[in-house]
């Protein structure tokens, strides 16, 4: 398999997700899904639950259930902003021009109205 991050992205970005629950694959939301990626899914569990116990994708999971809990945001939000929180700065941006993008984006979660997560 090419990237197990990529098939993460690619499954949240179908507002479905995959998680590790006491050392087996759970897939929430499994409904948006197309049936090829269960299938894709299933013959990578391995490489997948691996990759679910990274450091840097628990570190990961936990940052987006702060934000959207702490935050009251649909969990989509959180997870992008979380994205944006363990990203390096771009070579090309200031550090102060990178502190204020990322604190915009927290302000403007913190200012968004509350949804029941």
């Amino acid at each position: 398999m090419s990237n197990v991050a990529d098939l993460v992205d690619r499954v949240r970005s179908f507002g479905a997700n995959i998680v590790l629950e006491d050392g087996k694959l759970r897939i929430v939301n499994r409904g948006r899904l197309p049936v090829s990626a269960m299938t894709y899914i299933a013959k990578h569990k391995v490489e997948i639950a691996d990759h679910l116990k990274t450091d840097e994708n628990v570190a990961f999971e936990e940052c987006a259930a702060i934000i959207e809990f702490d935050g009251c945001v649909p969990r989509q939000w959180a997870e992008q902003f979380a994205r944006y929180l363990a990203k390096s700065k771009p070579a090309s941006v200031s550090d102060i021009d990178w502190s204020w993008f990322l604190t915009t984006c927290g302000r403007m979660i913190d200012e968004a109205p509350r949804v029941a997560v």
